[in-house]
């Protein structure tokens, strides 16, 4: 989607065709009522906060396994994460402050649905910042604090504490983002933005360095190859969903080898 210049930002550095369009694609609320549950996920970097919310979700998505809880958490925090933030980059040539400590939990139900558990996020900060200077430079530290100052300070601590495995958390990230840009390079927009989309997908999972993750290699490169061009190969490890109340195996899911 082009932006008209009419409608260029005009609001914390968004404009308000922005703000709805990323929105409505990655369940961010710019804005959001006080009413709602919502907390800043840098007290989940304590164990016992962790674990009582883990808990929480347990309850919610029908699971005692801490394990299979942090999986189902870490899902939906990737998603929320991901989507806002590497649209924004690749599709907009802008970042958000998307440093952990930034980050809200805005924890939100189906009170339709038992079991259900869909939370959405914000930040505390939602100003928009434009690329500046070398594209590729401008890249290179949006990446870097999108994972090793957030998703991965996240996903060691989850690991670290609820025995979750570190390979099957990043494969949750990799499947939602490899997703991502197939959505996206399938959409209709100008030839240079489908350009920049192949570029960025390809630094992310071939080019970005240990550094860029916060692990001494990137964790995406070996497993990237299943996820090309929308034909999504089984995974390596299982995402756990089957051991929800109500779950079953994905359809990428390793355990249907035996089907």
């Amino acid at each position: 989607m082009a932006y008209p210049q009419h409608n260029m930002p005009n609001l914390n550095g968004w404009s308000l065709l922005e703000q709805t369009d990323i929105e409505k694609r990655s369940s961010f609320k710019f804005h959001f009522s006080k009413e709602k549950a919502a907390f800043p996920a840098s007290l989940l970097l304590n164990k016992q906060r962790m674990l009582s919310y883990m808990e929480t979700v347990g309850d919610k998505i029908g699971s005692k396994e801490q394990r299979v809880i942090a999986s189902m958490f870490f899902k939906r925090y990737v998603f929320c994460i991901l989507t806002s933030s590497l649209y924004a980059m690749s599709m907009l040539n802008k970042q958000f402050d998307i440093r952990l400590e930034n980050v809200v939990i805005i924890d939100e139900e189906d009170g339709e649905k038992e079991h259900s558990w869909l939370p959405s996020f914000s930040l505390q900060n939602s100003d928009g910042m434009p690329m500046v200077g070398n594209r590729e430079n401008w890249r290179s530290s949006v990446v870097e604090t999108l994972f090793a100052e957030n998703i991965s300070v996240m996903l060691d601590y989850l690991a670290a504490n609820t025995k979750a495995s570190k390979t099957m958390l990043w494969e949750n990230a990799l499947i939602y983002m490899a997703w991502l840009y197939n959505t996206w390079k399938g959409e209709n927009h100008p030839p240079a933005i489908h350009e920049r989309l192949e570029d960025d997908y390809q630094f992310l999972v071939k080019q970005a360095q240990g550094f860029h993750f916060g692990t001494t290699s990137n964790p995406f490169s070996i497993l990237a190859a299943r996820y090309e061009d929308h034909r999504f190969q089984q995974r390596k490890t299982c995402c756990l969903y089957y051991r929800t109340d109500g779950g079953t195996c994905c359809n990428t899911c390793p355990l249907k080898k035996a089907d």
